[in-house]
């Protein structure tokens, strides 16, 4: 029988992982407020608004006015997420390349995706109110002190969610309003405020003569294809936005004052490597945290529908 020449070309297998294309770590955690729940299955924060102002005093030795001070109080509930998997002594020994490292990378990715995730949904969803949490109110449509813009760049109506309407890309008069409803509702200039947008709203942005002034070409953020800061917020990019739900035809993007959401959690990342005696002491990488989000008060959490194409 014949031997051809390709019955014996050699090939040659990487030792090497390399990492997909993927979200590297949790963009908002770090942009949040965080506290820690200690000894507890769930926290309360409690809040302070902002009181009435004084009345004249018109007579000597009068009544003392009182009023009753606007306390408040928002329930969050840390809620455990893990993961793990199994490396077997049979399939590496049959293997180049090490999976574990890649493996622990990639779940410390997957909980920064999660991490996100809850905070997105903290923003936009129902968060718990009132002495024992039992009372629920609803993003936009019910927090009184927060609205957002619709997707024409007009502001909503009190108590309704954004509407669709002629929806319009991001735009520098939205930024402008954006910032106008903070200022308005008196969010102290001094809190760090972030914006988290689209990648397309953020070359949207890019093609804002305003935006792309010599003040951003002077520090090399246009070059490096972002913008870092304007009117006070500090932007960055997503893929982990949410769509509107009556059509999908635009990114709900969210601004907000660093301390209008809270991370609390009982535990952090934590990831543990070990051999387990009833996997025929095999590998085991496990990865947890126990945390969760909530939104704590209507004028510092805002969001803005831009069209999607």
């Amino acid at each position: 029988m014949a031997v051809t020449i390709d019955q014996i070309m050699a090939q040659q297998f990487s030792g090497t992982l390399y990492t997909l294309a993927q979200q590297k770590e949790s963009k908002f955690g770090s942009r949040v407020r965080r506290e820690s729940v200690v000894s507890a299955e769930l926290a309360y924060f409690d809040t302070y608004g902002e009181e009435d102002l004084p009345e004249q005093a018109v007579t000597r030795h009068g009544e003392t006015p009182l009023t009753e001070s606007p306390f408040g109080r928002r329930k969050v509930t840390p809620y455990k997420w893990h993961k793990g998997t199994m490396l077997d002594s049979y399939d590496l020994q049959r293997m180049k390349a090490d999976p574990q490292g890649a493996v622990v990378q990639g779940f410390a990715r997957s909980f920064g995706r999660k991490k996100d995730d809850l905070i997105i949904t903290a923003a936009l969803g129902a968060a718990l109110i009132g002495k024992t949490g039992a009372t629920t109110i609803a993003a936009l449509n019910n927090e009184t002190d927060q609205i957002g813009i619709d997707g024409d760049g007009t502001v909503t109506a009190s108590e309704t969610l954004p509407a669709n309407g002629t929806e319009v890309v991001m735009t520098l008069s939205k930024i402008l309003l954006m910032s106008q409803l903070f200022n308005e509702s008196d969010v102290d200039p001094d809190i760090t405020k972030y914006w988290a947008v689209s990648p397309k709203c953020l070359k949207e942005m890019l093609d804002i003569e305003e935006l792309t002034s010599a003040d951003y070409t002077t520090i090399k953020t246009l070059m490096q294809g972002k913008i870092d800061t304007f009117m006070g917020f500090n932007f960055f990019w997503t893929n982990r936005l949410l769509k509107d739900a009556a059509e999908s035809t635009s990114w709900r993007t969210i601004a907000w004052a660093e301390d209008g959401i809270i991370l609390a959690y009982i535990g952090d990342l934590s990831t543990k490597i070990s051999e387990r005696a009833d996997r025929c002491n095999e590998t085991q990488i496990y990865s947890k945290m126990d945390l969760g989000a909530v939104r704590m008060e209507g004028a510092k959490v805002r969001e803005c529908l831009n069209l999607i194409s």
